[in-house]
């Protein structure tokens, strides 16, 4: 998750650490310590996904390369999984504007897949829980079961925003009959 919000900032411009750091802050993503990211800059830097382009040797500036372009596609690509938590997808969300919209539609359908196996299952706690729990645990089953809804309902928002992208973009053929 790192390695993808570090990559699609420097995809975006070159950064230095604090820029980094304040950048995911913005996103949400505020468990990442100055002790984390810059180990993950190191380890980018000797993997050849990013350079040093600037800076002095207590503030050096960052850039993406080529290597690292390819890998931020491969990370922001991949295939949504069961086992991907609510704030990586968001985290790929945020930097979908990279990728073509019949790619971002297909994750977006298998998110919305995924979401709705889940809702199912909160569905299935609830009709088993209800008798056998007090009110509050029974109210956190809800929230999420509320929640997981209200996440199906943004992303077939953004289906139906990535269906009319797609369908602008393609060519319309008319035939003309000719008497």
């Amino acid at each position: 998750m790192l390695d993808l919000a570090i990559l699609g900032f420097l995809k975006e411009e070159p950064r230095h650490g604090y820029e980094l750091k304040r950048k995911l802050g913005e996103l949400g993503v505020r468990t990442v310590s100055f002790g984390s990211l810059y180990p993950a800059l190191r380890r980018l830097d000797k993997g050849n996904l990013i350079e040093t382009v600037a800076g002095t040797r207590r503030k050096k500036v960052y850039k993406i390369t080529d290597a690292g372009e390819v890998r931020f596609l491969e990370l922001i690509g991949d295939r949504t999984s069961e086992d991907e938590d609510d704030r990586s997808f968001n985290l790929r969300v945020a930097f979908f504007r990279y990728l073509d919209p019949e790619i971002r539609l297909k994750l977006l359908e298998r998110r919305k897949m995924i979401l709705a196996d889940r809702a199912d299952r909160d569905l299935d706690r609830l009709r088993r829980a209800r008798a056998a729990m007090d009110r509050y645990t029974l109210s956190l089953i809800e929230r999420e079961a509320t929640q997981t809804a209200a996440d199906i309902n943004w992303i077939d928002e953004l289906i139906a925003t990535e269906q009319a992208a797609i369908h602008r973009l393609k060519p319309t053929t008319r035939w003309h009959h000719r008497d």
